[in-house]
């Protein structure tokens, strides 16, 4: 598969968001602001973009810990996700 400057400066973008909400993540968690377990992706970007970069619209994944990343490379809303992790409306 040829990759073109659009699709590698996409997948270097998502990589790059991955590792900066898993960091917020790390670090709310070990202030105590946020509840819970955490089970970071932090080092394993690339896995998830270059898998789901693959994957359709109408393509589901399932994750069972560390899917923070799957659901960003995915397209997920990253501030909806972050409202699950605090257990706050709007998650």
């Amino acid at each position: 598969m040829q990759l073109n400057r659009h699709d590698l400066l996409a997948a270097f973008r998502s990589m790059t968001t991955i590792r900066e909400f898993e960091e917020r993540v790390r670090t709310e968690f070990q202030t105590g602001d946020m509840p819970g377990f955490v089970h970071l992706y932090a080092g394993e970007e690339a896995i998830a973009v270059g898998v789901c970069a693959h994957l359709g619209d109408r393509d589901v994944v399932g994750s069972t810990h560390r899917g923070h990343g799957h659901c960003i490379a995915k397209g997920c809303d990253v501030t909806a996700m972050m409202l699950e992790l605090f257990g706050r409306r709007g998650g």
